[in-house]
Order: C-alpha cells, then sequence, then structure tokens
C-alpha cells in the first residue's frame, strides 16, 4: 500500500536540489517555478507531473500544517534516482504524532479533498515519514528522469 514505505527501504537519491520557501501566497507559485527549473531538461511528461504533484503537496502544507512563529516556511525537494525522480515538501509538523499518507476517494464534483489521490495516481510509490524535530517530509517517486 502506497504510503506504508519507510525511508531506510527508499531507493536511493542522488543529485538533490532544494530550496526554503516562506508560507504565503505565492509560496506554490514558487515552488512550481523552482521545480520547473530543475526539470527543464527533462521529459515534458515527468515535469509536468512533478509540477502537478508539487503544487498539490504544498497546497496541502499550506491548508492543513498550523502557521505561527517560527512554522511559516516549507521546503521542497527534488532528487534523481535511476530511472525516477522524487519530489518532497517537507513541513514544520502537525501535532498529530502519526504521519499520514491516505489518499482519499476521488470525487471528479468535490473542490477539496483530492490533491493525495492526484499525487498517488501520478506517481510510482509515495508516502510520508516524520524527520527530526517533528517536521514532516511527503514524498512521491515519479518514473522517468535523468
Amino acid at each position: 500500500m502506497r504510503g506504508e514505505t519507510t525511508p531506510t527501504e527508499l531507493p536511493d537519491v542522488v543529485l538533490w536540489r532544494s530550496t526554503t520557501l516562506h508560507r504565503n501566497a505565492k509560496t506554490p507559485w514558487q515552488a512550481r517555478q523552482a521545480t520547473g527549473l530543475w526539470l527543464a531538461d527533462t521529459l515534458p511528461s515527468v515535469r509536468n507531473d512533478a509540477l502537478q504533484i508539487v503544487a498539490e503537496l504544498v497546497a496541502n502544507v499550506i491548508q492543513h500544517v498550523p502557521a505561527g512563529r517560527r512554522r511559516d516556511w516549507l521546503k521542497v525537494r527534488l532528487g534523481f534516482g535511476d530511472g525516477f525522480v522524487r519530489v518532497e515538501v517537507i513541513d514544520p509538523g502537525t501535532p498529530e504524532p502519526e504521519p499520514r499518507f491516505v489518499p482519499h476517494q476521488m470525487d471528479l464534483m468535490g473542490e477539496t479533498g483530492r490533491g493525495l489521490g492526484i499525487v498517488a495516481q501520478l506517481s510510482l510509490r509515495c508516502g510520508t515519514h516524520v524527520i527530526e524535530h517533528g517536521h514532516r517530509v511527503v514524498w512521491a517517486d515519479l518514473a522517468g528522469g535523468a
């Protein structure tokens, strides 16, 4: 099942690119711009899927992760593995102790709740885990890459 892969079971990734962004109305656009630049020489289908995934993951942080002092940031990372590209969004974490990555059933008429389902459909594998200081990493691997 997606989301149950532990960090130690994930395939190796090299050539990381990353940026830390201040959370505001421009953050989704900034995350897409950075991702697009990092993937400028990649197949258009991989680039387009990565742009959609990063947009969904950043929107989830803005909507669901409490903001506040020292919590107004998120980090976007992109790395290349053997035959895949990994997109990660790291946030300050939530009060919930367990990481969750449960895509909802896709409601094509609904206005919300589709983001993780879209991520799951576009990726080879995806999931989440918590790292030091309670920060949460949500990631997705896409076929293709360098």
